[in-house]
């Protein structure tokens, strides 16, 4: 399984979004998933499905049906800030006799056990990508965070090569950089306050501040966008 480092590197090389894609997916096969879709919200519905890798009918079927209506992935994704598996987000308490019905029916089309990403655009919209698998399963615990930096990486690169999003690269300030830096290293604020001889308060303020720079809606899209722009290397 390559690592995220590697996945950065490679997706910066990709020319089109079908090789991106196809890196993409081959990264997620590796992590041991079967299903997966790119889909694009707004306002609690799907506006569109760049792709997807389903068994043969399930896409068809649901667009037929027009499950997006009741699918409480789509519905909550719209508040999440984290990625989130299904078993957490959509509890049979959680949720109603028909979205119930709907997971029984997806599963019965070999759709099981999944985990989304939620991203946010700059216009209320929510991106997401979610993986699951063709027979009953469970997500590993320890692999959410790679495939989360994984997944925020196609995002930054689909946008720029789709949707023609350059950012120009944000300035920041040597204590911002040495924040972010330990940030990439999973070190959290009071940590980082202990290396940096700084307060935890100071740092939050220098973490905030380099989020907003990057336009990243949370830390670890704030480090996978500094390596993209070279601030901080892999």
């Amino acid at each position: 399984m390559v690592t995220v480092e590697e996945f950065i590197e490679r997706s910066q090389e990709a020319n089109t979004d079908i090789e991106l894609k196809d890196l993409f997916l081959a990264t997620m096969r590796d992590a041991g998933f079967e299903n997966a879709v790119f889909a694009r919200t707004q306002h609690k519905r799907l506006v569109s499905i760049p792709w997807s890798e389903f068994p043969r009918g399930y896409l068809k079927t649901y667009r037929t049906m027009q499950w997006d209506r009741i699918d409480p992935v789509v519905q909550h994704v719209q508040t999440a800030r984290w990625p989130f598996r299904w078993s957490d987000a959509c509890a049979p308490n959680q949720i109603s006799r028909t979205q119930r019905n709907f997971f029984e029916q997806c599963r019965e089309l070999c759709v099981h056990s999944g985990i989304t990403i939620p991203m946010r655009g700059p216009a209320r919209e929510t991106d997401l990508i979610s993986l699951s698998f063709r027979e009953k399963g469970s997500p590993e615990v320890d692999k959410s965070a790679y495939v989360y930096m994984v997944c925020v990486q196609y995002w930054l690169k689909y946008c720029e090569l789709v949707d023609r999003k350059n950012r120009e690269a944000a300035t920041l300030t040597n204590q911002e950089i040495e924040c972010l830096k330990w940030c990439k290293e999973g070190k959290t604020n009071w940590e980082i306050g202990e290396i940096l001889g700084i307060s935890q308060k100071t740092v939050e303020f220098h973490v905030g501040n380099t989020m907003k720079k990057l336009g990243a809606g949370n830390r670890i899209t704030a480090v996978i966008m500094g390596i993209k722009d070279g601030i901080i290397s892999l």
